[in-house]
């Protein structure tokens, strides 16, 4: 048996390969870019990052009081725009940087806001940064809400 293929079908073929070649290099782009994000001190950190004593830090993000916020913009989308949304982000951006800190760190959701504690600072420069960053990136904000989605943690 052999089989016969028309110009337009080995057009559509190749095109829809080069479609998940490309997917599957932006995915692992936004992976790389997350992760590379856990420990570049070069980004602007968001929050506030307070040293409570006795070995133990806590991180305070309260996305709806900062300038740039994504509280409305969020809202827009079906979700409720303060803490138990930044969570969510929060927990899809670490999932696609394949880092599980977020699954065993301390945390408080706010309506405004979430609290992460840990008993060491780097950890919550991890959070921050990673904050920071799909702050400034709507493609990977909402790829965090995707992802977050996967785990139903995205309210």
């Amino acid at each position: 048996m052999q089989l016969r293929f028309s110009t337009s079908q080995i057009k559509v073929l190749l095109v829809f390969v080069a479609f998940l070649f490309l997917q599957n290099t932006y995915s692992q782009t936004e992976s790389e870019t997350i992760k590379s994000a856990f420990s570049d001190a070069s980004l602007n950190t968001r929050g506030k990052l307070v040293d409570e004593g006795n070995g133990r830090f806590r991180f305070d993000f309260h996305d709806v009081y900062e300038s740039d916020s994504k509280a409305k913009y969020l809202q827009g989308l079906g979700y409720h725009g303060g803490g138990p949304s930044w969570l969510g982000i929060i927990y899809g951006a670490f999932k696609i940087g394949e880092n599980d800190l977020i699954d065993s760190i301390d945390m408080n959701v706010e309506v405004t806001g979430v609290t992460f504690y840990s008993a060491t600072k780097d950890q919550l420069d991890s959070i921050q940064r990673v904050i920071t960053l799909v702050k400034s990136n709507e493609q990977l904000l909402l790829k965090a809400i995707d992802k977050a989605k996967e785990f139903d943690m995205m309210l």
